[in-house]
């Protein structure tokens, strides 16, 4: 999805705070599970300059896991999500009621997104910058229990193009995948 983020250090900071109180139903954990997915998406979608990948994903006894991969196909440097600020690493989950693409655009204009839950264990490290022609594949992963009946979608980011971005690229980009995978109640 193209999705460049301007506004994904506030919707981080601010995720939780001020919302109205809503009735929400109990939710239902959602049992250890492993889907193997082979996504493959790109940004932007004519010439792209990254192209990100989603292999499989899995919920565990403690927490979720994703094999992912992400490719620079421009000719710019790309800086990958600075570790000492938590609100420039953006890797993780997302979830949502459906799988409805147009929700998930109008939630990303609107500001309305829901908080990412992100991935704690990079497994190799990520690269500081991925350089042009360069990729990265690997897990990540983070503890804590999904509820079941929910649609997750993975997050890459935040990636800052080294100078000029390519055309029809923005300088910071937050990826969300088009894709959502379903969790199941039982595997």
């Amino acid at each position: 999805m193209r999705r460049m983020l301007l506004l994904l250090p506030a919707v981080l900071l601010a995720a939780g705070c001020g919302a109205a109180a809503v009735s929400v139903p109990p939710a239902v954990r959602a049992a250890p599970q492993r889907a193997v997915l082979g996504w493959s998406e790109q940004y932007p979608a004519a010439k792209p300059a990254l192209a990100f990948g989603v292999t499989s994903f899995a919920v565990t006894e403690t927490g979720w896991s994703a094999d992912i991969s992400f490719r620079n196909r421009s000719r710019v440097s790309w800086q990958v999500g600075d570790p000492r600020r938590a609100v420039e690493r953006a890797f993780g989950v997302l979830l949502f009621p459906d799988d409805d693409i147009t929700a998930l655009e109008r939630r990303n204009r609107e500001g309305t997104l829901p908080a990412i839950r992100k991935a704690t264990v990079y497994d190799p490290p990520l690269p500081k910058t991925i350089e042009p022609g360069a990729s990265w594949r690997g897990t990540i992963s983070a503890p804590g229990a999904l509820a079941a009946g929910l649609w997750v979608r993975l997050s890459f980011g935040t990636f800052t193009a080294a100078g000029t971005p390519p055309p029809g690229a923005q300088q910071r980009v937050v990826w969300f995948t088009d894709h959502a995978y379903r969790l199941k109640v039982t595997p």
